[in-house]
C-alpha cells in the first residue's frame, strides 16, 4: 500500500490544485486494503470524507492544514471505533497484513500539524 501511495504523492504534487484527482488517487490505494480489514466500512467512512475535503480544498474554501486535521481527527475516531469493535469480538491471534497495520499508523496527530506531510500523511 505505501508503494501506491507514493505513486499518488508523485504523481499528484501539488496538494492544492490536485487534491481531488489526488485524494482519488488514495482512494484506489487504499481500497487494497479494504478486503483484509475487519471493518471495511470505515475506511470507507474515511474515503468519502476524504473526497469531500478535497473538493474544499482544491476550490480553496478550506486550508490543507485544516484539512489535514480533520482527516487526523477521523482517523484516530476510526481506529477507536475499530478497537472498540475488536475488544468485543472474539480473540484473533493472527497478526494482521502489513496493509492494515500501515493503514492503521496512517495520518497520525503530526499530519495536523504545519509541515506534516510524509509518507503516512494522506
Amino acid at each position: 500500500m505505501n508503494g501506491a501511495l507514493a505513486e499518488c504523492r508523485g504523481a499528484f504534487p501539488d496538494q492544492i490544485a490536485q487534491a481531488v484527482a489526488r485524494a482519488s488517487c488514495v482512494i484506489k490505494a487504499t481500497e487494497l486494503v479494504r478486503p483484509l480489514l475487519g471493518y471495511p466500512e470505515l475506511l470507507d467512512r474515511e474515503n468519502a470524507m476524504r473526497k469531500g475535503l478535497a473538493e474544499q480544498v482544491q476550490a480553496r474554501s478550506m486550508s490543507l492544514l485544516e484539512r489535514n486535521v480533520q482527516i487526523q481527527k477521523l482517523h484516530s475516531q476510526l481506529l477507536d471505533e475499530e478497537r472498540s469493535r475488536l475488544s468485543a469480538a472474539p480473540a484473533n491471534a493472527s497478526k494482521p497484513p502489513l496493509a492494515v497495520t500501515q493503514w492503521r499508523q496512517s495520518n497520525p496527530e503530526s499530519c495536523g500539524r504545519l509541515g506534516g506531510d510524509s509518507g503516512t500523511c494522506y
